[in-house]
């Protein structure tokens, strides 16, 4: 979910309720769940699935460049492509693999230019690999650890560029 607040600043939220309750026994900040693709690779780790991560904002927001990374690279106008589609070893592989899948990816694949988003997805692919290329300088140690939101908001926007920010058609 994303809203325009008064002064102009957008605000994401991403949601998941397979958990939710309406008791305060919900999970603690250490409990694993998610779509495994979709996973921030920090936890997909044995660490992470052991409770030994503490879950951060950066683990939201690298998880949402992968949902984006998915959907540029796999749909075409709502619609799953039907041939040529990357990404399907993800969903054959447990945790430790995806991370290992993911890891390739970020590192070697992202980086040979034949990755093709389809028609229409062009500009969210620039989005998505422009963040993704900022989160493999983070994971080789390029870039400090952030771990408050308004932080991680205020790296990212330094460093994506102008023409990778929110389209015009996400403006109204």
């Amino acid at each position: 979910m994303v809203y325009k607040t008064s002064d102009g600043r957008w605000i994401g939220v991403l949601n998941d309720y397979d958990l939710s309750s309406t008791t305060h026994d919900g999970p603690s900040g250490n409990e694993r769940t998610g779509t495994v693709p979709f996973m921030a690779i920090d936890l997909l780790t044995p660490a992470a699935i052991n409770g030994e991560v503490e879950h951060l904002y950066r683990h939201d927001a690298e998880s949402f460049i992968w949902v984006l990374t998915w959907v540029s690279l796999r749909y075409e106008g709502g619609e799953l492509l039907s041939k040529g589609r990357p990404l399907d070893d993800w969903l054959k592989v447990d945790a430790t693999g995806c991370s290992k899948e993911k890891s390739h990816f970020l590192f070697v694949r992202l980086r040979d230019n034949t990755l093709r988003p389809s028609a229409s997805h062009q500009e969210n692919w620039t989005v998505a690999r422009s963040c993704l290329l900022k989160f493999a300088s983070f994971f080789l140690g390029q870039t400090p650890a952030l771990e408050n939101e308004f932080v991680f908001q205020t790296w990212l926007l330094e460093k994506i560029p102008d023409e990778a920010k929110i389209p015009p058609s996400f403006q109204d």
